[in-house]
């Protein structure tokens, strides 16, 4: 009986002590923690509202936390944040008192809102995690918002409800959050404003699964801060202004963890559902005769890795706009219905000894008209960069055309239709060359002289009909072998890949529909010749 109520005190001692232990351990760990932090963090004021640790289960909770700069200007580093809790479970215990070792099963830092101000781009040492071994089967970072922005320009960042769970961390002695391994992302929106201040970019319903290897995102912006001529008023030279809708975004077999800690980006395959993109470029600005990159250098720029199989978009609308330097208004070409498939993105090295190429196969509907194919294939680390381009435009009424023709060109037509269009040709950093047949009919131009619509105007009838004098109104001719177009265009090399295609084309056209003489262009060739090429014909000469 005495040996039954001595264990019975026993347990109800031990019992006693678990319960007590909490009341008198709380105090004491709160007024550590914050000491260590103060130690540790002088230039912040921190506080904790409650310090609550359970010897059984094993777990240490943080509540009320507050964290703000002590010092804060115009140009100085300032950081608030409020945290809802902290909780570490799966604390073992015996190795924490006794080998100063903690291994944890989980912590929880739940419901944090972080503003403040900060240099983005200054190059600084991480701060160290721990001044102890830690293992932490994962960290889980809840219902997370943040505001930032730049001390020095116009950037910011902000964060809404974002979630990130970190998975298996063995953090040494002086280690920094410099690398991540294991982790899963999801966040309902993500803002941010170039520095500039030009553009806001904006993604929503990010997700990524580390055990999938997959990215997702429900949508992607790219939004000009001002209209065309507020955004192009703010430029020195003429630039491109976009704006850029994506939707239903996912990478597949994407590795984060590689993308974070090298930047290196790879995947299997990225999938866009739905592109909205409008470019806008107003020619009246002077041209800063920058050179120009063709997309085979666009590629090997990227810093680090880059390997992506293929790119697929499902669908899409392009509209390109241009005000063009002798003109009232701006022309107007757009795409519907785009789809393109782009295989073997790629940086890889190992393919300066090996024979491999890019390949864009794409189509659409030209003004929602015409059925346009175009596939592109790119030698990759060839020493002058060669592309190949071939393509063809179904049956449309150029009158289609005149959004962008009456307003670029000055030129118009409502009687001519192009039966088919193929072209085929090859190009590289200095020229491409290649052949177009055109087979069209109805050609009877009208020429705006004074940009003004008056095509009443005598002036403007005698130019017309010089014009049309100096074009063949059809191919093939009647009797006649269909006429095959020449490709030749010398490429500016300060003019964007697009260009160099479009001219190339262009030269084509020219070809074909041009009454051609050999010591002197026609009336045609001489009004219509871009401000670029009589420069060039001025050096030549």
């Amino acid at each position: 009986m005495n040996r039954t109520k001595i264990l019975l005190a026993t347990i109800a001692f031990a019992i006693s002590v678990i319960l007590a232990a909490p009341l008198i351990v709380n105090p004491i760990l709160k007024k550590k923690i914050l000491l260590t932090l103060h130690q540790k963090y002088p230039g912040y004021d921190i506080t904790i509202d409650k310090v609550r640790w359970l010897f059984i289960p094993s777990q240490l909770t943080l509540t009320g936390i507050s964290v703000a700069s002590k010092a804060a200007g115009e140009n100085k580093r300032y950081l608030k944040g409020e945290i809802a809790s902290v909780r570490f479970k799966g604390i073992k215990n015996i190795k924490a008192l006794f080998l100063r070792e903690y291994e944890i099963k989980e912590i929880v830092v739940s419901n944090s809102t972080i503003e403040g101000k900060l240099p983005f781009h200054k190059k600084e040492k991480l701060p160290i995690i721990s001044t102890i071994n830690v293992q932490i089967d994962q960290i889980m970072f809840d219902q997370v918002n943040l505001s930032l922005r730049d001390s020095s320009t116009a950037q910011t960042l902000i964060i809404k409800e974002g979630m990130l769970r970190l998975k298996a961390l063995d953090i040494n002695k002086k280690d920094t959050l410099g690398i991540l391994h294991q982790f899963d992302l999801n966040v309902k929106s993500l803002v941010s404003n170039s520095p500039d201040s030009l553009y806001t970019y904006q993604a929503n319903g990010i997700v990524y699964s580390d055990s999938l290897k997959k990215l997702s995102v429900d949508s992607l912006t790219v939004n000009p801060n001002y209209k065309r001529y507020d955004f192009t008023a703010r430029q020195a030279y003429e630039t491109d202004r976009f704006a850029v809708k994506l939707s239903d975004l996912s990478l597949s077999h994407f590795l984060g963890d590689d993308f974070y800690n090298s930047g290196n980006l790879v995947s299997s395959c990225l999938s866009i559902g739905y592109m909205d993109l409008e470019a806008f470029r107003d020619k009246r600005k002077p041209d800063n005769k920058e050179k120009k990159p063709v997309f085979q250098q666009y590629i090997y720029s990227y810093t680090g890795m880059l390997k992506i199989d293929s790119v697929i978009f499902n669908d899409g609308h392009i509209t390109y706009i241009e005000h063009a330097d002798r003109a009232n208004e701006p022309g107007r070409i757009h795409l519907n219905g785009f789809k393109a498939k782009i295989y073997n993105i790629t940086n890889d090295t190992i393919y300066k000894t090996k024979d491999t190429s890019l390949t864009i196969i794409a189509e659409a509907m030209l003004m929602g008209k015409s059925k346009m194919d175009v596939r592109i294939k790119a030698k990759l680390f060839d020493p002058v960069n060669t592309f190949s381009m071939r393509g063809s435009l179904a049956a449309m009424e150029v009158k289609d055309l005149t959004p962008m023709l009456e307003k670029n060109a000055f030129i118009y037509s409502n009687t001519a239709k192009i039966h088919q269009l193929n072209f085929n040709f090859i190009a590289n950093d200095k020229k491409a060359t290649g052949e177009m047949i055109m087979l069209y009919d109805g050609l009877n131009l009208d020429v705006e002289t004074n940009h003004k619509k008056d095509r009443t105007s005598l002036k403007e009838q005698i130019i017309s009909l010089i014009a049309n004098k100096s074009t063949w109104d059809s191919n093939p001719l009647p009797k006649e072998e269909t006429r095959v177009g020449i490709i030749d265009y010398e490429r500016d090399p300060t003019k964007f890949v697009f260009n160099y295609c479009i001219k190339s084309i262009e030269s084509g056209v020219k070809s074909t529909i041009l009454k051609h003489t050999k010591k002197k262009k026609s009336f045609f060739q001489r009004i219509f010749t871009s401000k670029d090429e009589k420069k060039k014909d001025a050096l030549k000469n």
